[in-house]
């Protein structure tokens, strides 16, 4: 699967322009401010209940939301991320793939992780 971009998103509260690709595993939201920098990443990957969501934020950090992340293997994710990121511009999966080898790096999350991943209204499809 290759993830294509959803059109039609709204911009934030704070005026930040966002993102979203979408495929069957992943679904990458992204938030950058005028001068094109990210401030946030959130990268959904799973399917159903299994449904996590690798998160960063540039005011918050690194955390994970969903169920626990068991196992978690930055390469792996990283690889199946980097074959299925067709649409997605490179600055942007650069970023991302920054972001999953960051979060394996980091000892635990910056807040409490949810059990399970909640999309915020506009992310719901």
């Amino acid at each position: 699967m290759v993830l294509r971009e959803i059109t039609g998103v709204s911009r934030d509260s704070n005026g930040h322009k966002r993102r979203w690709f979408h495929d069957d595993y992943f679904d990458l939201f992204v938030r950058h401010d005028e001068d094109g920098e990210l401030v946030a990443v959130e990268l959904c990957y799973g399917a159903g209940h299994e449904e996590r969501a690798l998160v960063w934020k540039r005011e918050v950090g690194h955390f994970h939301d969903g169920p626990p992340a068991k196992g978690f293997d930055a390469e792996v994710l990283a690889t199946r991320f980097a074959r299925a990121s067709g649409e997605v511009p490179r600055r942007i999966s650069s970023s991302v793939l920054r972001t999953i080898r960051d979060f394996s790096r980091v000892d635990a999350p910056r807040r409490p992780p949810r059990l399970k991943y909640r999309r915020e209204g506009w992310q719901e499809r």
